[in-house]
């Protein structure tokens, strides 16, 4: 009798489980469905960039109208601002007393600069909080389904401090990690309407 009652709640354990995973597996799906449909958003918040222990902090604005992303850059104590602008075709950035470089691509902008790829029109999936279709990647999450971790690009993302907003979850700290650098975003406001009347 002991030993019916024993595999009978194992067997019941296992289904539970597996239906805790069904569950998440969809409930991912359907976050991922309505993220990837959010193609008009705004952020504003704060920008660290970390390395090798010394850290800068800037003010962020990001607006997102599908494929064109304007990101504005000011820099702490007012010591100027930057402004990257472009789509999956061109790009352009401007720096503090300096005339604005055009090039074919956001990344082959901070490449020129930086001295490697930063991965700028994947970025904008992360900020989201998912991952970007553009390759495969490493996913961890929580019980509610909502991106955790993420490894992609040779990047490392964390996420944290998710807010609802509408119908959908999106963090409100984005931890970027990678080529001996970190870049945090501290989200303060979220408006995913923000471009969709300028269409």
């Amino acid at each position: 009798m002991n030993f019916f009652v024993t595999r009978l709640l194992i067997v019941m354990s296992l289904g539970l489980s597996g239906c805790s995973l069904l569950d998440l597996k969809q409930n991912s799906k359907v976050l991922d469905s309505k993220l990837s449909q959010m193609q008009y958003w705004q952020i504003r918040g704060k920008l660290s960039v970390i390395n090798k222990g010394e850290a800068v902090t800037g003010f962020l604005t990001w607006q997102q109208n599908q494929q064109k992303f304007d990101i504005f850059l000011s820099g702490p104590f007012g010591q100027g601002s930057s402004h990257l602008v472009g789509n999956e075709q061109q790009a352009s950035l401007t720096l503090p007393g300096e005339e604005t470089v055009y090039a074919s691509s956001a990344d082959a902008l901070m490449e020129q600069f930086v001295g490697w790829k930063f991965p700028v029109l994947d970025v904008r999936h992360w900020v989201k909080g998912q991952a970007s279709p553009n390759s495969t990647a490493t996913e961890a999450r929580n019980s509610m389904g909502l991106l955790e971790k993420l490894q992609q690009h040779g990047w490392q993302v964390q996420f944290s401090r998710y807010q609802r907003l509408a119908d959908n979850w999106l963090p409100g700290r984005v931890k970027i990690i990678g080529n001996e650098f970190t870049f945090v975003l501290a989200i303060k406001e979220w408006d995913i309407h923000a471009q969709e009347s300028n269409d």
